[in-house]
């Protein structure tokens, strides 16, 4: 570190993703927790086992957002740990991502063993929160020199270094429970601190304890290479205690302390007194930026005269069904809807009136001042801002698609597009923005699908009913994000009337009721392409015994932002 030869875990691999970016004045800002999520993300594509977060941000309940809930869950099924700072704002709360229940979360302590005041503490941290020093830490800073910092976001590197040491030595790179063993050796082995008598009951910390976990790490392979009855060469499988592998720097080792002399955050924390040559705080974890900001707006929407549309495929594309829904993002933005509606009169919020506004009252170039956005049951899911050469057709039809929401009863709408940055709404929520294609949006009532499909004078009949719970089966229970490519395919199945047409005539006449949608990789596709094999199954509720189960298939290309339909259907019966 720094040329000094500081450091935990030799001969490791980094991969460095950047979160954070700075403003226009230069000043570290922090990330969205959809920006987090899909830097997890990429650490688990690109192989990552371990993934140290050093930043966080706080949180009334510690449950995140899906996105982030999601890209964390999807670490802990392929067993890669994650480990993140608690934050020093020092305050009962919980912190993000720390608190999520799979992340191991970090806290500073002194040279000592004493907690460091500074540690966020809320009730999901207090369970699970592992010490680590953190005060007067050895960073490399410009000029190949080293400094001195405190914080937690320092001390939950110390603790992935010594997670990489436990995989290295245990060799579970690639096993799916990797993340538990190395938790468990961790947690097992650390040494506990109890609050004051007053406190005892409410919870205990743990401190990591490096000869504890050295000599449980020697357990631990012996055993192993007695199960496995090999033998295997000292140099390099068995963990000499005299190796440096597993020792931290002599001043960093934390020594056993007695139980009678631990104190805990809410009494006077001992901290260390040495003076510090700088400390470093870390930007947190949260969107910090204007409305509309778009975080990162690389890969936008070009004319197609100057776009290679194989392109697109590198893009994050996004196929939704939900309704269409607005947000004001600013106070000021809404007091200027309030005072064109009327003041007193108008009310912003309706959507009625916004849209009696926005198109009776011939205001529709009044439409980029709000934040359109798409809803899936109500909750915000896109921001949509259009912003290629059809802007102004795309704004018109948006506002078309409200009006006919709140006057006509329209249902739903589906849009197409690229995802382009993130947009920060009036409640502080944020989510992705996408840029929609005009040839992608489009809006619908069952009760006309099912007279598209069927005609008009079928629209009374039992079919027909039929029909309309076959696409309301489709709509509710399917509800997804459609950003990943199998959730694209089952959208865009959804809103292909032609083709539910062809299976629905067929599963009619045998008297099948839908039973599951799925999608899966398709074997055999083209260059350039991403199929994926959509599959209805149904099957007969009153011969469930004795009748099998029917199967369609039809191929859907979703890698343009506009999903295709490619083959024939086709169909067979399973048992």
């Amino acid at each position: 570190m720094g040329g000094k030869g500081v450091g935990i875990a030799e001969n490791v691999e980094i991969y460095n993703i950047s979160v954070f970016h700075e403003d226009s004045q230069g000043k570290l800002q922090g990330c969205s927790e959809l920006t987090l999520a899909k830097a997890i993300n990429e650490a688990r594509q690109q192989g990552c086992h371990i993934i140290n977060i050093s930043g966080a941000s706080l949180s009334v309940n510690g449950r995140g957002s899906d996105d982030l809930r999601k890209a964390v869950n999807n670490c802990q099924q392929a067993g890669i740990l994650i480990i993140a700072a608690v934050g020093n704002e020092g305050i009962n709360q919980e912190s993000l991502p720390a608190s999520l229940d799979s992340v191991l979360a970090v806290g500073a302590c002194d040279k000592d063993g004493y907690p460091a005041k500074f540690n966020n503490f809320g009730h999901k941290l207090r369970k699970k929160m592992l010490l680590a020093p953190g005060i007067s830490i050895p960073v490399a800073i410009a000029g190949n020199n080293i400094s001195l910092v405190s914080g937690s976001s320092f001390a939950a590197p110390i603790i992935t270094g010594f997670s990489a040491l436990i995989i290295r030595a245990l060799s579970l790179n690639g096993n799916n429970q990797a993340a538990k063993v190395v938790n468990r050796l961790l947690f097992e082995t650390a040494t506990k601190l109890q609050p004051p008598a007053l406190e005892r009951q409410i919870f205990t910390l743990h401190r990591l304890n490096i000869s504890s976990l050295l000599q449980r790490v020697q357990q631990e392979l012996t055993l192993y290479l007695q199960n496995r009855n090999t033998i295997m060469s000292t140099e390099d499988s068995i963990i000499n205690p005299s190796s440096t592998d597993l020792y931290l720097a002599p001043e960093n080792v934390i020594m056993p302390a007695t139980e009678a002399n631990e104190n805990y955050i809410f009494e006077a924390a001992k901290l260390s007194s040495q003076p510090q040559s700088s400390s470093l705080t870390l930007p947190e974890i949260n969107d910090s930026a204007a409305n509309n900001y778009v975080h990162a707006p690389i890969n936008r929407v070009k004319p197609q005269a100057n776009f290679d549309a194989r392109h697109v495929r590198h893009q994050e594309k996004v196929f939704l069904i939900g309704t269409i829904g607005y947000d004001f993002g600013t106070e000021a933005r809404l007091d200027y809807f309030t005072q064109v509606m009327g003041n007193g009169q108008g009310h912003p919020f309706d959507p009625q009136q916004m849209a009696k506004h926005l198109v009776a009252g011939d205001n529709i170039e009044q439409s980029d001042a709000l934040i359109w956005v798409l809803k899936v049951d109500g909750i915000p899911v896109y921001a949509i801002k259009p912003d290629s050469q059809f802007a102004v057709l795309e704004y018109a039809r948006i506002v078309n698609f409200l009006n006919d929401q709140e006057e006509e009863g329209v249902e739903r709408v589906s849009v197409s597009g690229v995802v382009t940055g993130e947009t920060r709404l009036f409640n502080g929520q944020v989510i992705p923005t996408v840029s929609p294609v005009l040839r992608g949006m489009f809006n619908w009532k069952s009760r006309d699908l099912v007279e598209l499909v069927l005609g008009k004078d079928a629209l009374s009949t039992p079919k027909a009913d039929e029909l309309m719970n076959f696409i309301h089966r489709i709509y509710y229970e399917l509800r997804n994000r459609g950003y990943d490519s199998h959730e694209r395919a089952i959208n865009y199945a959804a809103t292909n009337a032609y083709q539910m047409l062809e299976v629905f005539d067929d599963a009619y006449k045998e008297s099948l009721f839908l039973n599951t949608i799925s999608a899966v990789v398709s074997p055999v596709s083209r260059p350039d392409s991403d199929c994926w094999d959509v599959v209805l199954e149904f099957f007969n509720p009153k011969e469930r015994l004795t009748t099998a189960r029917k199967l369609y298939r039809y191929t859907i290309d979703v890698s343009d932002i506009m999903p295709v339909t490619i083959g024939t259907l086709r169909s067979w019966y399973v048992y």
